[in-house]
C-alpha cells in the first residue's frame, strides 16, 4: 500500500500571513468574460522546478457551509489554504514504486516541505483537515497479463455509477461522490504523461551529482527507460477517498491524526471488493469451470449448487448487465449474493480465457493476491538526495 494524492485545509490564518504566501506563488485565474464569473483561481509557487507544478498551494478566503435548509453555499471566512500534491511523486520524483506507507508522516512531510519552500511557518501537519486521499495497490503482472485482466473487466458493472464509469483497454475508472476507483497498466500511463518531465527532474538531479558530466544524458534516458521497463510490469489499483466519504465516517472533516492507516486499506479492500464481488479477504476464491462446480454443489446441495453453476456461467459470458435482464431483481441479488458468499468469482474464469493459457487464471487486484507488491523498494544511494539540496541544484 501507498499513498498518492493528499489533499489537506489548513487551520485559519490571519490576512497578513495569507497575503505573505501569495507573494512567494505565482497568481494564475481564469474568468468568464461574459459573466464576469471566477472559473478557478490557482496560486502554484515556483519551487524546485517545473516538475513541483503538482504541488498546489491555494490561499482561501471562502468556504462551503450548509445553511438552515441543508444546502451548501459559499460563505466569506477566515483565510486558510489549501494544499493538494502526490506526495508519492514529491519524495520520489514518480510513483511507479516506493512509495509512503505512512499517513501521518506523509501529511507531515509535505506540510514542512511546503513551509520550507516558502519559508514560512505553517502550523504542524496533525492539525490540518483531510478533504481528499488516494490509496493505492500495485500488483506485478505483465503487461499482456494487464490486457487481459482488462479484458474480463469489461464485463464488471457498478450500477450506482455505471453512467460516468469509462472503460478503456489498459484502464477502468469508477467515478463517484465519496469514492473514486481506479484499475489501470502503470506502464501506459507512465508513457503517455510521464517521461519528458522526468528528463528535466533526472536531468538537475544528475547535474547535481556529477556536475556537467557528459554522461548524464544517457544517465537520464538509462533511468527513464528502466522505470518504463518496471511500470510494463505493473497494475495499479487507486481508491480515491472523497471528503464527502470521510466526513460521513466522522461526523466531521477529520484531522490529520484522526485518520489511521488501518481505516484507510479497510476502506480500499472494502471498495475494491464492492465492484469485484470477490468475497471477504482472506477467503479461497474459485473461478475455474470445475472448482466453482464442485464448490458450488458441496455448500448448496446439487439441485441449488446446478442452479446456481448455470447463473454463474451467464455472469462469465454476459457480464452482469445482461444477466441481470434475464432474471428478475431479486432473484439476480439473491444469486449474485450466494455466489459471494461462496468465494465464487465470475471474473477471468476459464469460460472466457482457458485457465492453461491465461496469465491471470488465478489473479484478484487484493492484497491476498501472491503477485501484491509489499516488500518494501529498493533505491540506489545516489538516488537519495534531499529536497533541500535539490533545491539548491535547481
Amino acid at each position: 500500500m501507498a499513498y498518492d494524492t493528499i489533499r489537506l485545509k489548513s487551520p485559519t490564518m490571519s490576512r497578513e500571513f495569507i497575503r505573505a504566501v501569495e507573494q512567494k506563488c505565482i497568481l494564475r485565474s481564469g474568468i468568464d468574460m461574459a459573466s464576469g464569473e471566477m472559473i478557478y483561481e490557482l496560486h502554484t509557487g515556483q519551487l524546485l522546478g517545473s516538475w513541483d507544478a503538482r504541488i498546489s498551494v491555494i490561499p482561501k478566503y471562502d468556504d462551503w457551509i450548509v445553511d438552515k435548509n441543508g444546502t451548501p453555499q459559499r460563505h466569506a471566512c477566515e483565510p486558510y489554504l489549501m494544499v493538494e500534491a502526490s506526495v508519492h511523486k514529491v519524495m520520489l520524483g514518480h510513483n511507479v514504486y516506493g512509495g509512503p506507507t505512512n499517513f501521518l508522516e506523509s501529511c507531515r512531510y509535505l506540510v514542512n516541505l511546503i513551509a520550507k519552500l516558502l519559508e514560512v511557518n505553517l502550523p504542524i501537519a496533525d492539525v490540518w483537515t483531510v478533504h481528499r486521499v488516494d490509496v493505492a495497490h500495485v500488483y506485478r503482472l505483465s503487461k499482456a497479463a494487464c490486457k487481459q485482466f482488462f479484458d474480463t473487466m469489461q464485463l464488471v458493472s457498478f450500477p450506482r455509477r455505471q453512467k460516468k464509469a469509462s472503460k478503456y483497454d489498459m484502464a477502468v475508472h469508477f467515478p463517484g461522490k465519496t469514492t473514486t476507483v481506479k484499475f489501470y497498466h502503470k506502464g501506459s500511463e507512465f508513457q503517455a504523461h510521464e517521461p519528458n518531465r522526468l528528463r528535466s527532474f533526472l536531468r538537475h538531479m544528475f547535474r547535481h551529482i556529477y556536475g556537467e558530466d557528459g554522461n548524464n544524458f544517457e544517465r537520464v534516458e538509462r533511468k527513464i527507460k528502466a522505470l518504463q521497463r518496471l511500470a510494463d510490469n505493473r497494475l495499479r489499483v487507486e481508491v480515491g477517498i472523497n471528503s464527502p466519504k470521510l466526513n460521513y465516517d466522522f461526523d466531521k472533516d477529520p484531522q490529520v491524526h484522526e485518520l489511521t492507516d488501518a481505516y484507510l486499506e479497510a476502506l480500499h479492500d472494502k471498495e475494491i471488493e464492492r465492484i469485484l464481488r470477490e468475497g471477504k479477504q482472506g477467503m479461497e476464491t474459485v473461478r475455474t469451470t470445475d472448482a466453482v462446480c464442485t464448490r458450488l454443489q458441496n455448500k448448496y446441495g446439487r439441485t441449488a449448487g446446478n442452479r446456481l453453476y448455470g447463473f454463474w456461467q451467464s455472469m462469465c459470458t454476459a457480464g452482469s448487465d445482461k444477466t441481470g435482464d434475464r432474471y428478475t431483481k431479486p432473484t439476480f441479488y439473491r444469486n449474485r449474493k450466494l455466489l459471494e458468499d461462496a468465494g465464487v468469482s465470475w471474473i477471468g474464469s476459464d469460460i472466457v480465457i482457458v485457465a492453461n493459457d491465461s496469465l491471470i487464471h488465478d489473479f484478484t487486484p487484493q492484497r491476498v493476491d501472491r503477485r501484491f507488491c509489499f516488500s518494501p523498494a529498493r533505491n540506489r544511494p545516489e538516488y537519495q538526495v534531499s529536497r533541500d539540496l535539490m533545491r539548491l541544484a535547481a
